[in-house]
Formats: structure tokens, C-alpha cells, sequence
């Protein structure tokens, strides 16, 4: 009997391996998801705050007592019956320092400053008084000379747009007057009212009373008037007006009647 032949055992075997093993694959990795990037917040953009603008500053008038002695600091300044540049001119064009006294003011007309003044100097032209325009700091038209007039009248001067008080004032022995003027700066209507206190303590005794138009107006109390008022020494005088104005409290010779 011819017996099946046999497959060597290493053969068996290793067909047995072929059937049975597959390759081994590596997994494919999987791509590791990145974080969504939290959204910023979008700014919100604050308007800045407009600038307020600075107020235009109010102009300065040089400021001179009645009886100082100032001088013209340009040539060809004109003196005129009222205050204002188109106002009557009293007399000719002022040489450069020509010396005058002041009387009243200032007060603002015209976009200027003005004193009522009176020639103290020995040249032409010759005029008893006038409004001259004062201009404004920092380039004045008068400028002071350091020195009161000799033998000035004057006691003491206040000018103001609004509400002032000053004092104490000596009211001395013999007569006085108040010499004032005032204007709207808005041509429409004011008031003006004096009034008068001892400085000891006492009530105000009214002494003038005025309402203002669309013009200029201007007055003086007259010595008897003021004489009865009863004052002498020490006082204090008050203000209460929404005008333009200026005053002056002067001396009067008892053969002088102040002018108006």
C-alpha cells in the first residue's frame, strides 16, 4: 500500500502563520481641536469733552483818582463835549505828555475808556474841561504822573458798571457837591441811587435818584442839598444801579457853583 505522503512539519506550520497573522496598522492619530479664541470686547469709544472756551477778559481801564495829574501818551488826542468819538470836539488836537487833571470817570463808551479832565499844562491848546479817551491797559492813551493837582477840590471819586460802596469818606467843614454821570452799556434803560451813612452807624440817607435812558445823563447834587442832608466826618457811600458810572464828591468854594 503506498501510504499519502506527508508535508514536513515546518512547512505545516508555517502556512498555519500566513493564514492566521494580518499586519498590524497604527492608528491614525486625530488632530487635537484648538480652543475657539474668546472674542474680545469691542471698545467703545468715549467722545472726548469739547474744550470750553475761555471768556474773553473784560478790558481795563487805567484807573486814575479825581485830582490826579496824567499825562496824553500819544499825540493828537482830542477833548470832546461828552464822552464818545462822535461826540462835539471842544478844543484842538493835545500834544504828546500834555498834562491834565482828572475830574470823573472813567466810563466806557465806544468800546473806550473816558475821563471828564481839565487842562493843567502851560501850552496850547487852552480848554477849562473835556471828556478825553482814556484807552485801555496795556496801552493806555493817559498815563499818570505820579502827583495830585495843587490846590485840587477834590474829596473822593467812584466809578463802577453795578452795585459799589466806598468809605470811609471825611465830609470836612464848608460846602460840598457830588458831581456824576451815567449811561446804559446796553442803550435801553437804568438806574442810579445814591445814598449816603454816617460811618458811626445810622441809616442811609438817599441822596440821588435817577433813571437812566437810552442817552447819557449826568448831574450834580448841589451844595445846599447835600448840606442838608446833615452829614459831616466819616461816611460811607453807596451805590445800587445796573448803569454804567462815575462820581465825584468835591469841595466848593464859597463863591464856586459847580458845573453840571
Amino acid at each position: 500500500m503506498v501510504g499519502k505522503a506527508r508535508a514536513p512539519l515546518g512547512i505545516v506550520l508555517s502556512l498555519l502563520l500566513a493564514a492566521c497573522t494580518h499586519p498590524v496598522q497604527s492608528p491614525t492619530p486625530r488632530p487635537t481641536p484648538s480652543p475657539s479664541p474668546t472674542p474680545s470686547p469691542t471698545p467703545i469709544s468715549t467722545p472726548s469733552p469739547s474744550p470750553t472756551p475761555s471768556p474773553t477778559p473784560e478790558p481795563i481801564a487805567p484807573d486814575f483818582d479825581a485830582g490826579e495829574i496824567v499825562g496824553t501818551s500819544i499825540d493828537g488826542l482830542r477833548v470832546r463835549g461828552l464822552p464818545g468819538a462822535d461826540r462835539p470836539i471842544v478844543t484842538g488836537l493835545l500834544p504828546l505828555a500834555f498834562e491834565l487833571e482828572v475830574i470823573l470817570g472813567p466810563v466806557p463808551v465806544d468800546g473806550l475808556a473816558w475821563y471828564l479832565v481839565s487842562d493843567a499844562d502851560g501850552r496850547e491848546p487852552d480848554f477849562d474841561e473835556g471828556w478825553v479817551a482814556a484807552g485801555y491797559e496795556p496801552e493806555p492813551l493817559l498815563v499818570a504822573a505820579g502827583r495830585r493837582a495843587e490846590g485840587s477840590t477834590a474829596v473822593a471819586s467812584m466809578a463802577q458798571i453795578g452795585d459799589a460802596e466806598q468809605g470811609p469818606i471825611e465830609i470836612g467843614e464848608g460846602d460840598h457837591a457830588i458831581r456824576w454821570i451815567g449811561l446804559d452799556p446796553k442803550r435801553r434803560r437804568c438806574a442810579f441811587a445814591v445814598s449816603i451813612a454816617p460811618a458811626g452807624g445810622g441809616d442811609p440817607v438817599p441822596a440821588i435818584r435817577a433813571t437812566i435812558g437810552t442817552g447819557i445823563d449826568r448831574g450834580t447834587l448841589q451844595p445846599q442839598s447835600f448840606g442838608a442832608l446833615g452829614l459831616r466826618g466819616p461816611v460811607f457811600v453807596s451805590v445800587v444801579s445796573d448803569c454804567a458810572w462815575a462820581l465825584t464828591i468835591v469841595r466848593v468854594p464859597p463863591t464856586a457853583t459847580p458845573e453840571p
